[in-house]
């Protein structure tokens, strides 16, 4: 038996004429029971094409219903076979490709509102968008539509009308007004009649209660109450009044039409004195222009330390500007400097409700550490902490002059006194002395002293140089390229010297060419006062950075002599100078102010087997 044959060899059976006709007039009756709903149904409805293609998805209007038409304004002619780029303009098509396109992707129903630019004009239609699924494939989207720019405008009306509202009944304990339009009778409330001082049964006309606003403000009132009475726009506004008793007073006036019938038969609204409030705000702006006028630099922060408020100094001293730092904590200038034990104290002095203060290093947003006098107080709230106010000064200048009115009243002082008495003694053994040789030692020992006082004088000059000099915020100097061209120098300069210099081939600072005449004046220290017949000096440029210190360049000049004295050192490394604790000369001090001009710092320690190291650190460039 063959595929297909019947086992009894009878023929197929067919359909009866009476089914067929049956059937068939049955689609019919459905195609069209489904076309009388999808052209009677309320909603606006439209069919979408899903087309896939190699680069995506392209949606095409398949159809649209009478509703959709009186909606939009578009037509089933005009939309069909249509993509909505075709239809809208560019930004309203890609916003509803987006959300058919989610639809497709999630194979759900969606729901979503949109504002549309159309024909019938603006509307704002609320949509559900279902997909039609064939073999777990959407190739077609059902989207019903409905118009609910009525409904928000009434929405937001309502909210208006509500603020309003509230507004009215927080003035109403204090008075209110109505005027009649139809006869122009202006009503006053007892409430009312107390604010503007006048007696208990005054009824002004609009005229009358006009004049009591002051002169700068009586058309801005005429104003508002005519776009009340014309317009129907409410008002909400503060207007200074001189009452009946010669007193001048803020007060909040609001005011909102009343509609019968479509049209506006009176204005009504409260009044209430805000003269104390205004002076208040009045103070706290004048207290917020002083304190952004300020030449110190103010930061407040929340209860954790969040920084809320920085005012121009602030950012003019850090170089963080107010957005940089508002939400931010200030340890954002930290330098590193001080130990976590020294910010123990501080939060446990201020959250126990004490004043900190205390001098610091910050470093600015450039890389630059500079010195400020800070004092941090709590802001409390019923006994309560709330915040944190600081307010600092930089005092970075006001410290390096202060160090070089000393050092050079040191040097002049005892120095020059010292050397002076020196050629003074000799002098006078010149004139006593018939020995030769003890002249010509006399003579040496005044030459050496007038050569010292010279270069105190020489050095003295550079200093003061260097103060009068300002840098500028944005130079930058190649230090890499600085040592090359150094080398050159060096060895002519001192060709009994083993001096090395190394730095990568490009190595950046914020620096001038002050850095180069520091680092000349350390090398020339390290062969002047070596005890070695052939001192050995190496130059070298590093880059340094770190979490908490940030970017920098180390300069280090490292020798072989007999090291820094110990006289010298304390009054470098910790900066002030005593009578007991002081140094010798200028060299030292001119290097390290020269480092502390560009907000750096400079160290001295050790060599090893022997020597010191005199170190540099300057910020390094930005990028």
């Amino acid at each position: 038996m063959t595929t297909g044959d019947r086992a009894d060899n009878q023929p197929e059976p067919t359909v009866p004429a009476d089914r067929r006709t049956r059937s068939e007039h049955g689609c019919s009756t459905m195609l069209e029971e489904y076309e009388t709903i999808f052209n009677a149904v309320e909603d606006a409805v439209f069919l979408l094409d899903v087309d896939r293609t190699v680069g995506g998805r392209t949606y095409r209007y398949r159809r649209v219903n009478p509703a959709y038409e009186t909606i939009t304004g578009l037509t089933d002619t005009e939309l069909s076979g249509q993509t909505p780029a075709e239809v809208f303009d560019a930004e309203t098509a890609a916003a509803i490709t987006d959300r058919y396109d989610a639809c497709v992707e999630q194979a759900a129903t969606i729901d979503y509102e949109t504002t549309l630019s159309l024909p019938a004009g603006e509307r704002t239609l609320e949509t559900k968008l279902t997909p039609t699924v064939v073999n777990e494939t959407v190739d077609q989207l059902v989207g019903i539509v409905r118009d609910v720019t009525e409904q928000q405008r009434k929405e937001c009306d309502l909210e208006r009308n509500r603020a309003l509202l509230e507004k009215a009944e927080q003035l109403a304990a204090v008075g209110g007004w109505e005027l009649d339009l139809r006869s122009d009778d202006l009503r006053w409330t007892d409430g009312t009649r107390e604010i503007f001082e006048v007696g208990a049964d005054y009824e002004p006309t609009l005229s009358e209660a006009v004049a009591f606003y002051h002169p700068d403000d009586r058309e801005r009132i005429r104003s508002f109450v005519e776009t009340c009475r014309d317009g129907g726009e409410p008002y909400d506004v503060v207007l200074r009044i001189t009452t009946a008793a010669g007193n001048e007073r803020w007060i909040h006036t609001v005011g909102e039409p009343v509609v019968d019938g479509g049209e506006v038969v009176a204005l009504r609204g409260a009044v209430r004195d805000v003269t104390a409030r205004r002076e208040r705000e009045q103070e706290l702006q004048l207290f917020q222009k002083a304190v952004e006028q300020a030449g110190h630099g103010i930061v407040i922060t929340d209860r954790e330390g969040t920084i809320e408020y920085v005012n121009p100094a602030y950012e003019r001293d850090s170089g963080y500007t107010r957005t940089e730092a508002v939400g931010r904590n200030p340890r954002l200038v930290k330098s590193g400097k001080h130990d976590e034990a020294f910010y123990e104290r501080l939060w446990e002095t201020i959250c126990t409700g004490g004043v900190w203060e205390h001098e610091l290093i910050n470093r600015r947003k450039s890389g630059e550490l500079y010195h400020v006098e800070q004092t941090i107080a709590p802001i409390t709230d019923n006994d309560e902490i709330t915040h944190f106010v600081a307010i600092e000064s930089d005092i970075t200048e006001q410290r390096l002059r202060g160090q070089r009115l000393s050092v050079l009243n040191r040097v002049l002082r005892h120095n020059i006194r010292n050397g002076m008495n020196v050629i003074k003694g000799n002098a006078t053994r010149l004139r006593t002395s018939s020995d030769d040789d003890e002249r010509d030692e006399a003579l040496t020992a005044i030459e050496e002293q007038a050569a010292e006082l010279l270069k105190i004088s020489d050095n003295a000059a550079a200093v003061r140089d260097l103060f009068r000099r300002d840098r500028h915020p944005d130079a930058t100097c190649d230090v890499g390229a600085m040592l090359s061209r150094l080398t050159t120098d060096f060895d002519e300069q001192y060709p009994d010297a083993d001096i090395t210099v190394t730095a990568p081939e490009t190595i950046a600072a914020q620096a001038d060419d002050r850095l180069e005449t520091a680092i000349r004046k350390a090398v020339a220290n390290a062969v002047t006062h070596t005890d070695r017949a052939v001192p050995e000096i190496t130059v070298n440029a590093t880059p340094v950075d770190g979490p908490d210190t940030g970017d920098w360049v180390d300069v280090t000049i490292a020798d072989n002599g007999p090291g820094i004295p110990p006289q010298e050192r304390p009054m470098v490394e910790h900066e002030p100078e005593t009578q007991l604790v002081h140094g010798t000369g200028l060299e030292l001090w001119h290097i390290y102010w020269v480092a502390k001009s560009f907000g750096g710092e400079m160290k001295i320690t050790d060599n090893e087997p022997r020597g010191s190291v005199v170190t540099l650190r300057v910020p390094a460039a930005t990028t």
